[in-house]
C-alpha cells in the first residue's frame, strides 16, 4: 500500500480510504484521485482483503457455512450427494443475490473436540453469521447457546428439530408421510408396508405417523419394519426380500431415500412386480433407484430452497437485529415416477410435480442428469455384453 501511495503522490491513509471504501464514502476525494489511485493498484494486482474489509463494513459480508463432511458424503450414495448440491446451490444463489460470500468448514472429523475447535474458529473469524446443514449432536448446544446471544445462525434439516426452538428450516415431516399414505390409498391399496432406517430421527418418526394417520382412517393393514442404516445395501435387500415374502404388501412406502433402491431390488427378487403387485412411493427418494430404471414415485422437498431461504433469514436476522425467527416448515411436493405409480397416483391431492413441469428448478436439473447419466451408463453396459458374446467365426462353417 505504501509504494501505490508513492506513485500515486498521497498518503498511505487516502490509499486505505479510497480501495476499502464504497463509492459513497470516497467523494470527498477528487474524481482524478480516486480513479489514478485505483487503476496503479490494479497495474500492481493489487487485492483488497476482504474478510478485513468485512469486519469494517456495518453489514459484513461473510458467513459460515458449516456442512456435514467428506466422511458423511462417502458413506451415502452419490444420488443422495445429488441433493446435497442442491442444498448448496441454492446457499450460493442466495448468496449472489444478497452479495455476501461463505466460508466453508465440514463437521467430520475423528476428534469430537477437532470439529468443536474447527466449528469455533469460523464463528469467531469475522462471519456475521452462519449456515448450519444438520448440525452433530456436540454441536448443538454451542449453538443454541450462540442464537440465544444474538448470533444470526440458521438451522437446516436438524436431525431433532426439538433441539432448537427457533431458527430451523426443515420439511414439513407429517404432511410428507400423510401425503405418501393418500397416494397408496388413492391407488386402492390396503396391505402396506413402511420401510424406515434403523436411525433415532424425528423425522422418520413424523413421516411414519403421517402415514398411520391415513392407514388408520382408511382402514389399512399397516406394518412397520426398521432396516439397518450402517450395513452394506446386499444385506438390507435380502432382509427386505423375507419380509416381502412373508407380508406379501401391495403398497410400500420407504421413509428414507437411503433405502429405495434397496426396496426396489429386494421387490424384484421377492418376483413383486412393481406397480403391478404393489406400488412403491419414496421419500426424498427421486434420485435414489437403480441405473436404468425410471424415476421413483417420491414425496420429496426441494433442496435448493432449503438453501436459499436459510440465506435469506440469516441476512435477514443480520439487518434486523433479531437473532431468531420462527422455525420454518418446507412443504412436501409429489414426484411422480412411472415405474413406481400407478396413473391414479396422478389424481392425489397436493403438489405434483412430473417430468413434464413447465418450470425446472435446480432439483428438477439435478433429476434430469441423473437421468441421462443412467441411461448413458445402461448403454455402456449394453454395449459391453455385446461384445462379450461369442461372436461366429465365418469359417466354421467349412471345418
Amino acid at each position: 500500500m505504501a509504494e501505490i501511495a508513492a506513485r500515486a503522490g498521497v498518503s498511505r491513509a487516502t490509499v486505505s480510504i479510497i480501495l476499502s471504501s464504497g463509492d459513497q464514502e470516497i467523494t470527498r476525494f477528487k474524481p482524478e484521485t480516486v480513479a489514478r489511485v485505483r487503476q496503479i493498484a490494479e497495474s500492481m494486482g493489487y487485492q483488497a482483503n476482504l474478510m478485513a474489509l468485512s469486519l469494517r463494513n456495518p453489514h459484513p459480508s461473510f458467513f459460515g457455512l458449516i456442512l456435514r463432511g467428506v466422511a458423511a458424503a462417502e458413506s451415502i450414495s452419490w444420488h443422495h450427494q445429488a441433493f446435497e448440491g442442491q442444498f448448496q446451490a441454492g446457499v450460493i444463489e442466495g448468496s449472489r443475490a444478497a452479495r455476501i460470500f461463505p466460508v466453508l468448514a465440514t463437521q467430520d472429523s475423528p476428534r469430537e473436540g477437532e470439529v468443536l475447535d474447527r466449528i469455533r474458529g469460523v464463528l469467531n473469524g469475522g462471519v456475521f453469521g452462519a449456515i448450519l446443514r444438520t448440525p452433530l449432536p456436540p454441536l448443538v448446544e454451542p449453538i443454541r447457546r450462540r442464537i440465544q446471544d444474538g448470533f444470526p445462525a440458521v438451522i437446516v434439516f436438524p436431525d431433532d428439530a426439538a433441539s432448537f426452538q427457533s431458527n430451523t428450516i426443515d420439511m414439513d415431516n407429517l404432511e410428507a408421510g400423510r401425503l405418501a399414505g393418500e397416494l397408496l390409498h388413492g391407488a386402492g391399496r390396503t396391505r402396506w408396508l413402511i420401510i424406515r432406517d434403523d436411525i433415532s430421527r424425528q423425522a422418520l418418526d413424523l413421516r411414519v405417523q403421517g402415514a398411520i394417520h391415513v392407514a388408520t382412517q382408511e382402514g389399512a393393514s399397516v406394518h412397520v419394519v426398521q432396516v439397518p442404516s450402517q450395513v452394506r445395501q446386499l444385506r438390507v435387500v435380502e432382509r427386505l426380500v423375507l419380509v416381502l415374502k412373508d407380508l406379501n404388501p401391495d403398497g410400500i412406502y420407504v421413509c428414507s431415500g437411503a433405502s429405495a433402491a434397496a426396496a426396489l431390488s429386494a421387490a424384484d427378487s421377492a418376483a413383486i412386480r412393481i406397480p403391478d403387485h404393489a406400488c412403491l412411493v419414496g421419500c426424498d427418494s427421486s434420485l435414489w433407484r437403480p441405473p436404468g430404471l425410471a424415476p421413483i414415485t417420491s414425496v420429496d422437498v426441494s433442496w435448493f430452497t432449503a438453501g436459499e431461504t436459510a440465506v435469506q433469514k440469516m441476512v435477514e436476522i443480520r439487518d434486523r437485529e433479531q437473532s431468531v425467527f420462527a422455525n420454518i416448515t418446507l412443504p412436501p411436493l409429489v414426484r411422480r415416477g412411472s415405474r413406481t405409480a400407478p396413473e391414479q397416483f396422478a389424481n392425489v391431492g397436493g403438489k405434483l410435480q412430473t417430468g413434464s413441469a413447465q418450470t425446472k428448478t435446480a432439483d428438477d436439473l439435478a433429476i434430469v442428469a441423473v437421468e441421462k447419466l443412467d441411461t448413458l451408463t445402461k448403454l455402456f453396459f449394453d454395449g459391453l455384453r455385446v461384445l462379450s458374446e461369442p461372436r461366429c467365426n465365418p469359417l466354421s462353417t467349412y471345418v
